[in-house]
């Protein structure tokens, strides 16, 4: 058995901009569309509760679109970490400044000031006469006449697009320990038990980082122990296929993985967000290496290199002894 304890900086959401652009349908729903594209983590969810969060909306009633140039013009994506940072922190701003138009309106609708008005399950209403209301759809008609003239000073519609763009990256930072047993006759690894403590600022979903965090961490277990591609001296690629290429399997994941969500929200950007995507990776090799020569420590093993593999290790472990 041996234990690996390792910590981790990791550098997330640099630039360059995003922009999204909010508006309130006249049904009372609610349109998020931003350049931004997603590879399947969870931005939809995510940029919806943003919007919803500001506007006083069921979730549900949030249909986002991304990477559609027909409904928003430029984008970059997510790498390094730069969803909710950049992309997040753009539908923020703009759903922002949509609520900021819905309260200046509701306002002199229901004659009250802007401050004694709360956004509810899609309806402004007066905090203290509740039955004093008007929803976020008579709003957005009222907003946007097509009869009339429309107040100087003013925007039809309640709508807005804007961008964020950081000055400088959001710093995430955590600490995983990885419980492992290794065979010493196959030298096959079991991972027994792996623990993540990480601080990716103001947490927008912890199911959604949680699933992040597994991800990586797959991703890490693979290149810790699997995942290598092999040449030979002329360059010839030797495992071509995944006949010959190691991958983890699910039987070779830990049977837990226990996650800490800590929050502590960063200071450069309105909503505090730090990146997760890499969380689980970076320092799953340096964790598993360490695990690994803990448990070896008879042998006067010391890894100085991943990927590693079962032959590579017996390897290691031949020249440890030969080598005391």
């Amino acid at each position: 058995m041996g234990l690996g304890i390792v910590s981790f900086v990791e550098t997330t959401g640099v630039g360059p901009y995003e922009g999204a652009r909010v508006n309130v349908e006249a049904s009372g729903k609610v349109n998020v569309a931003t350049g931004f594209g997603t590879q399947g983590q969870g931005h939809f969810t995510s940029f919806a509760q943003v919007a919803a969060d500001q506007l006083g909306v069921d979730v549900r009633d949030v249909r986002v679109v991304t990477g559609d140039t027909a409904e928003f013009h430029a984008g970059t994506g997510p790498v390094a970490s730069r969803g909710a940072v950049v992309a997040g922190n753009a539908v923020n701003a703009a759903a922002s400044n949509v609520r900021a138009k819905i309260l200046k309106l509701a306002s002199k609708i229901l004659e009250a000031p802007e401050e004694e008005l709360e956004l509810i399950d899609g309806q402004v209403r007066v905090a203290d006469i509740p039955e004093q209301a008007i929803s976020l759809g008579e709003l957005a008609v009222t907003a946007n006449p097509l009869r009339g003239a429309v107040e100087p000073g003013t925007e039809p519609g309640l709508e807005s697009t804007d961008y964020f763009g950081p000055k400088t990256c959001a710093t995430a930072f955590g600490v995983v320990a990885m419980l492992v047993e290794v065979d010493p006759n196959t030298m096959l690894v079991e991972i027994k038990r792996v623990v993540v403590a990480h601080d990716c600022g103001t947490v927008l979903n912890p199911m959604i980082v949680d699933g992040q965090v597994h991800g990586g961490l797959s991703m890490g277990i693979g290149n810790s122990f699997y995942e290598q591609l092999v040449y030979d001296e002329n360059g010839l690629l030797l495992n071509a296929s995944f006949m010959d290429y190691l991958l983890p399997r699910s039987t070779d994941m830990p049977p837990q993985i226990e996650v800490a969500h800590l929050e502590t929200p960063s200071p450069l950007n309105p909503m505090g967000s730090k990146g997760v995507g890499e969380a689980g990776a970076l320092p799953v090799p340096a964790a598993f290496a360490q695990a690994v020569e803990d448990a070896l420590a008879d042998y006067g093993l010391e890894i100085l290199e991943t990927p590693l593999s079962p032959n590579r290790l017996f390897e290691l472990v031949q020249d440890a002894q030969r080598n005391p």
